[in-house]
Parts: structure tokens; C-alpha cells; sequence
């Protein structure tokens, strides 16, 4: 399906479909942004955060068209949307309450406090985490056709998902409960 508008034989209806996925990923990307940075303060993709809320808006345009001709470009970017908002909301309750430009401001003054060393040692868990899982899934599933290995990994990443999300949930709402058991204590 490499580009539909050059293969003959592809229904105008497909072309809908593929606008539709394509759409919806985007608006998972836009919609999650909106929500954690509305003034575009924890932005970091630097053109996005220079061109601001409608040219955001206007880029999608030519996204749109490209996943238009073809289904695999378009689930491309639906995966890569969803991994965008994923990112975006993850943590979102801190910036929620404690307002986007107050956890700039915090960001901000921590960072500048810490090594670069530190930084990037911290921030490389996205290589870690996606990089290397995508790069393995290639390799077992393109260069030595081993379905198990690919199949592995997937259920590593799934458990790692679900486990990450209790254990996390978990931690916060027990956080949360021991700071109101001591407010209780302390009357």
C-alpha cells in the first residue's frame, strides 16, 4: 500500500480512512499540549513554541495530506501522536496544580542548579525505553525472522506499561494518604 495515489486499485474511501487516523493521532499531540501548556511555556519542540497555537494548527495540514496516501504512514503517525501525548500527559497533575508558569519557574531554577551530566544521564530513559525496544523489534523481526524475540520484547514493553502505571498510581495515592493521615495526626 506504498503510497496509494500511485497504486491503481485503492478505494476513495481508503484515503477517508487514512485521513481519519492520520487526524486523530494529530489531535491526541495538539489536544494533550493544550492541556499541560496552554501559553506554550513547557514546550519543547522550538519551532512549535515560536510559531505558536496556529501555525501548530496550519502544520498539521501537510501531515494530514501526507498520512492521506497511505494507511502505513498514516499508523505511523497515529503511534508516534500517541506516544506524544503519552509524554504530555505523563506528570500532568503536577503542572495542573501547580500552574504551568510556577513549574517553569521551578523547572527552570532546578535545572540550572544541576550538572549537565545529571540532565542527560536523566533524560536518556526515552532512548532506553523506545529506542531500543523499536530497534531490537527490527532487528529479530527483519534480519533474523524471530517472532518469539518480537513478541518478547512486545509483552516486556506491555507489562512495563501496565506495572509503571500501578506502581506509579500507587506511590502518589499512598503519598497522597500519608499526607492527610498526617493532618489527622497532628489535630
Amino acid at each position: 500500500m506504498i503510497f496509494q495515489l500511485i497504486i491503481q486499485r485503492v478505494e476513495w474511501y481508503q484515503y477517508l480512512i487514512n485521513i481519519l487516523i492520520t487526524v486523530i493521532g494529530r489531535l491526541l499531540d495538539l489536544l494533550s499540549t493544550r492541556y499541560v501548556s496552554r501559553e506554550l511555556k513547557l514546550e519543547t519542540n522550538r519551532l512549535a513554541k515560536r510559531i505558536g497555537w496556529k501555525g501548530m494548527i496550519l502544520m498539521q495540514i501537510p501531515i494530514v495530506i501526507l498520512g492521506a496516501l497511505d494507511f502505513y504512514f498514516s499508523f505511523f503517525i497515529l503511534w508516534w501522536s500517541i506516544f506524544l501525548f503519552a509524554n504530555n500527559i505523563e506528570g500532568s497533575w503536577y503542572i495542573k496544580e501547580a500552574g504551568e508558569a510556577k513549574y517553569h519557574n521551578e523547572l527552570e531554577s532546578r535545572v540550572k542548579k544541576s550538572t549537565i551530566w545529571k540532565i542527560i544521564f536523566s533524560e536518556i530513559s526515552y532512548i532506553i525505553k523506545f529506542s531500543l525496544a523499536g530497534i531490537f523489534i527490527i532487528i529479530f523481526l527483519f534480519v533474523y525472522y524471530d517472532l518469539l524475540a518480537v513478541f518478547l520484547i512486545s509483552l516486556a514493553l506491555i507489562i512495563q506499561g501496565i506495572f509503571g502505571a500501578i506502581s506509579s498510581i500507587s506511590f502518589l495515592i499512598n503519598l497522597r494518604k500519608s499526607e492527610h493521615l498526617g493532618k489527622n495526626n497532628s489535630k
